[in-house]
């Protein structure tokens, strides 16, 4: 009975925090661009490939996870920290909480284990067209396209 009681509290505690978590994706898209320049011109040159945010879908040990790499501006190719550095990309990492991960990794997205024919980002994550930043987005869930357990390692879980 104390279980049972103690499972109803676990999930009553995690309904909340991602009731408390929750925000829009709208973005100011010229801060993202801005963010990016800064970083990537007070940076050191960068080896990481991508940038993995997962995050815990479940109690029972599954995930659901983005991975973004081929960061583009002013079709350059740049690295991923850059725009880990911003508060869309984690803020470089001030943002982990034990159920939502941001990290950069040497690894591409593919290589982590997420599929290939990705797109573009979302009109909610990518800048204005204008902005000439862009970058790939792959995802990962439960439903459709288990997370890899590299990558699920990568974003520090």
């Amino acid at each position: 009975m104390k279980l049972n009681q103690m499972n109803r509290l676990l999930f009553m505690v995690f309904v909340l925090f991602l009731l408390g978590n929750c925000q829009s994706k709208e973005q100011n898209r010229d801060e993202i661009s801005s963010l990016v320049i800064h970083n990537l011109l007070n940076n050191v040159p960068d080896r990481n490939k991508s940038l993995v945010v997962m995050e815990v879908a479940d109690l029972g040990g599954s995930y659901t996870g983005t991975c973004y790499d081929t960061f583009q501006l002013n079709g350059g190719n740049i690295g991923s920290t850059a725009y880990f550095n911003t508060p869309p990309g984690g803020a470089g990492g001030t943002l982990n909480t034990e159920v939502k991960k941001y990290a950069v990794s040497t690894s591409s997205c593919s290589d982590l284990g997420f599929a290939s024919g990705t797109n573009f980002g979302s009109t909610s994550q990518r800048p204005n067209p204008n902005d000439l930043f862009t970058f790939k987005m792959f995802t990962c869930d439960p439903n459709n396209n288990p997370c890899a357990k590299s990558a699920i390692k990568a974003a520090g879980f």
